[in-house]
């Protein structure tokens, strides 16, 4: 167990003994990736704000919940899963002009607020011009698709950590995995006209045009 781990289980033990400030200590050391992993799955900053009080509410509401069978941060990345999953289903289910499955064998993914493709300001690089397109793609991607996909290529974690993580078998992840990354082509390829603007835009600048 590592210094990290013992100072957290200090300090959820001392919030279930309810020793003061042992609590907002816990939620100082968490609320960032809280949010972050809210964020990841909702692509929204209000929204991400409130599921991540309601992480912590449902923390300090089940606290007492965590046998120690896992890692205390495997435990709460759980935890906050729920919860936003729980706050996007309600979402979805309460605005009658979306749909919204979890069921990996359905085609429904989130309608996300899309970024603006347009200006590109001279002052934006060509890599960031390109990150930030890549980024629309990954923001219509559904949100278990996506969260897979960052943890794997962005978190650099293994398949089994994931599956720890998701409380999934290990080809669970992997699908979900391989159709993250099939829909995440299918989309780039739909925007293709977008690439490619970008693509005319740094060639008008002078810039070198880069294969897709």
């Amino acid at each position: 167990m590592g210094e990290n781990e013992e100072h957290i289980l200090r300090l959820v033990n001392e919030a279930l003994e309810q020793r003061p400030g042992a609590f907002e200590s816990l939620i100082h050391a968490y609320e960032r990736k809280a949010y972050l992993h809210a964020y990841r799955l909702c692509g929204h900053r209000e929204d991400a704000l409130e599921i991540t009080q309601e992480i912590f509410l449902k923390l300090y509401r089940n606290l007492s919940g965590f046998r120690r069978e896992s890692s205390f941060n495997t435990w709460f990345y759980r935890l906050a899963s729920n919860v936003a999953y729980d706050y996007l289903r309600k979402r979805y289910r309460d605005d009658k002009n979306r749909s919204f499955s979890w069921d990996d064998d359905q085609e429904d993914r989130v309608e996300l607020e899309p970024m603006d493709p347009t200006p590109w300001p001279e002052e934006i690089v060509e890599k960031e011009d390109l990150k930030n397109l890549m980024q629309q793609a990954l923001w219509k991607l559904r949100p278990d698709h996506r969260e897979v996909l960052f943890l794997y290529d962005f978190e650099n974690r293994s398949y089994e950590e994931i599956a720890e993580l998701l409380d999934c078998q290990l080809g669970t992840v992997k699908s979900r995995l391989h159709r993250a990354r099939t829909e995440l082509r299918k989309i780039i390829l739909e925007r293709r006209e977008l690439f490619e603007g970008y693509l005319r835009h740094t060639n008008q600048k002078g810039g070198s045009s880069h294969g897709l």
